[in-house]
């Protein structure tokens, strides 16, 4: 590899902020599949852990080939891709020679583990095909989801009688098959992800750093308002609301600081997002097969997708306390603010409401979705303890945002919703393995050391001095 080469690939390393987050979410998995091999060798399946030791890596190679798409469809910028002779030919040779190498490395540790290196290798060649196109288009994320749960429910068949049909040509012939349909997606996806410059360049290249400014809780810029008014003002029909009705006079003073903290931290949306599952879980049980429901809740883990948000609001909570130290600023000068002795205390306070507000929704609509799956008003013990893991969440919003700097780093979101999905097929493996484990005690213990911790950070948090406006200290 020569030096052109070698530079455009460390970019990924002199972006530290990115490669360091990376780091840190690689270590954590990589730690839980030795752990899981370590258990499974312990229980006497140690089949059952080097799957999952594999799986983990498998994850961490996909999250390393995303960020160096990532970093080389930054360098293809429109001015570089039309000025800067050879970049984009270089960025697209880069890409499907580290791809390459990243998709046999995924086959091969599956093939050692499970067999079928042929289906492994064709496998992960889709997926990157995938992510090329997901990097143009980001409305193809859902994708995945939508495929597993459609190939477990309404084309189980269908696959089933598709297999019928070409298993007899072996896997050999196969996969010789399924890799020149990778070639033929992959070639579409590297014009796709590389644009050659132009105004259809300049126009996505727009789309796209909106999309990111708002993913990050950025102010829009000029040109971006149009967009987030379409798509963004009607899923915050309950913040202009609520700000509505606090403006116009007389709102205590700690629903007003609440005001300070955006848009982004109403806990609307989460509320809305969490009924929106019930309902649609709902409506297929009145009008739906219950056994094809119940395969399609098992297989999407649709109670720990709706237990997550609690973690990505509380993530998205503190970072939107921290980003809008300005606003506190102004709101703290006028007359009706509160004085600096009650500050913390009001602040403590609106942000474990919302916190629980959002905790009390998910824990009650994920508990029905239980019922409805178990025909009975039961609940499973793992929907059970992994709401009451949520609860330690709430100490983290008692903080001395006083001396946080504003980020837009997802690295928090990012490591505890992994750990949710992680913790809750923990449980669910528990259950379904051991009935007898007594998983509510585990509940009981923790929604008690929760509340004693919640007790212990609120001294501590009223000890401190006033922890508003966010980020004062490091000026």
């Amino acid at each position: 590899m020569n030096a052109a080469y070698s530079q455009l690939l460390l970019q990924v390393v002199r972006d530290r902020c990115a490669s360091r987050t990376l780091l840190r979410i690689s270590g954590l998995i990589l730690l839980v599949g030795v752990a899981a091999l370590v258990f499974g060798n312990y229980i006497e399946r140690p089949q059952l852990g080097r799957g999952i030791l594999v799986g983990t890596l498998s994850f961490i190679v996909l999250s390393w080939g995303g960020t160096l798409l990532k970093s080389a469809v930054q360098q293809n910028q429109p001015a570089n891709a039309c000025l800067v002779p050879g970049l984009r030919h270089r960025l697209i040779v880069l890409t499907l020679m580290l791809y390459g190498a990243l998709t046999v490395l995924i086959a091969a540790m599956t093939g050692a583990v499970f067999g079928h290196f042929g289906y492994a290798l064709v496998g992960a060649g889709l997926f990157y095909s995938f992510i090329l196109y997901a990097q143009r288009y980001p409305v193809l994320a859902i994708l995945p989801s939508l495929v597993i749960v459609l190939s477990v429910s309404l084309l189980k068949e269908p696959l089933h009688a598709a297999w019928d049909a070409i298993g007899w040509m072996g896997e050999p012939a196969l996969t010789g098959i399924g890799l020149i349909a990778v070639s033929v997606l992959g070639g579409f996806g590297m014009r796709a992800a590389f644009p050659r410059g132009g105004d259809s360049h300049w126009s996505w290249h727009a789309r796209r750093a909106a999309t990111l400014r708002r993913a990050q809780g950025a102010a829009p810029k000029p040109g971006d308002a149009a967009n987030w008014s379409r798509w963004t003002m009607p899923l915050r029909i309950g913040y202009r609301a609520s700000l509505r009705r606090d403006s116009r006079g007389g709102a205590a003073p700690g629903r007003m600081l609440a005001q300070t903290f955006g848009p982004a931290a109403h806990e609307g949306g989460y509320h809305g997002g969490a009924l929106l599952i019930l309902l649609a879980v709902l409506v297929l049980r009145g009008f739906g097969d219950s056994e094809l429901l119940r395969q399609m809740v098992r297989t999407s883990l649709l109670q720990a997708s709706v237990l997550v948000s609690v973690a990505i609001y509380a993530a998205e909570l503190q970072k939107s306390v921290v980003r809008h130290g300005a606003e506190q600023a102004l709101y703290l000068l006028t007359p009706g603010a509160p004085a600096a002795a009650q500050l913390n205390r009001l602040l403590g306070a609106a942000l474990l409401k919302r916190f629980l507000r959002v905790w009390l929704v998910t824990v009650a609509c994920a508990a029905i979705i239980d019922m409805v799956m178990l025909g009975a008003p039961l609940l499973s013990a793992s929907t059970c303890v992994l709401s009451a893991l949520m609860l330690p969440l709430a100490c983290t919003l008692l903080r001395d945002y006083a001396k946080m700097p504003a980020s837009t780093n997802q690295t928090a979101m990012l490591i505890a919703s992994f750990i949710t999905i992680f913790a809750y097929l923990i449980m669910f493996g528990i259950e379904s393995r051991w009935p007898a484990f007594p998983l509510f005690w585990v509940c009981a213990a923790v929604v008690t050391a929760s509340l004693l911790a919640l007790r212990w950070r609120w001294r501590r948090f009223m000890a401190l001095p006033a922890v508003l406006p966010a980020g004062r200290l490091l000026e």
